[in-house]
């Protein structure tokens, strides 16, 4: 006779949605396997510190397919500590070979966002979409998301916060935690603070760290530029 066996009690996982700061790499569409290779090397270069071990996500624009170096590409970044997570692409074809190397396949961003026209104040926002505002300060640990919509916050940022929105971010205190515009794609997103001292900024998948923050950081103003992030003061 067997001894009875208590049944495990069941468990449930935890499954929730999380907005994380990712860089977006794109490789241009004139670029062969060499000359990606170069780009990379001279990239690490200049900021490898700061991109190693940092998620992202591949483009490849205004390509119809997606080159047939690709396994090699991605091996040659999880050898250069990069981590990518995801490519951005159409075709069925691309999205089974995408998967077979273990990664997820994301939409390609429509054409107005890649090259954003001069709309500097325009709401991000959709037609009749209010804002998203917070009258109390974000606290650590935190995490604020304005779906479809700008973000206004009336207080602080703590350090530890997350911050996101679609459209733009306001901030009217102090910005110390992570502020992240367009999450959804949208390059013509900005984000506005009266005192900036935050752990990340980022815009449409493009961050910048505290060390490459400017030292005028009072009142500014951050946006995409020719593909760069720039910070002036208003």
């Amino acid at each position: 006779m067997q001894p009875d066996t208590e049944t495990p009690s069941p468990i449930t996982l935890g499954l929730k949605g999380s907005m994380t700061a990712h860089a977006l790499l794109q490789v241009p569409a004139d670029a062969d396997e060499p000359a990606a290779t170069r780009a990379l090397a001279t990239l690490l270069a200049e900021d490898g510190e700061s991109l190693r071990h940092t998620p992202c996500i591949l483009a490849f624009p205004e390509r119809t397919e997606l080159p047939d170096w690709l396994p090699d590409w991605v091996e040659r970044l999880r050898q250069e500590q990069l981590v990518p997570f995801a490519v951005q692409c159409e075709q069925a074809a691309d999205r089974a070979r995408v998967h077979a190397l273990g990664l997820a396949d994301m939409p390609v961003p429509e054409p107005s966002f890649r090259k954003p026209r001069a709309a500097p104040r325009a709401s991000a926002e959709q037609p009749g979409q209010a804002p998203l505002v917070i009258r109390q300060q974000v606290r650590s640990g935190q995490q604020v998301y304005a779906r479809n919509q700008d973000l206004v916050v009336l207080a602080s940022v703590s350090a530890g916060a997350e911050v996101m929105a679609d459209g733009h971010i306001h901030v009217y205190g102090e910005l110390r935690g992570r502020a992240l515009a367009g999450v959804s794609g949208n390059a013509a997103a900005r984000i506005w603070c009266q005192s900036l001292q935050a752990e990340l900024v980022a815009v449409a998948g493009l961050y910048l760290l505290p060390e490459q923050l400017p030292e005028q950081r009072q009142r500014v103003e951050i946006h995409l530029q020719d593909d760069q992030l720039q910070i002036s003061g208003q």
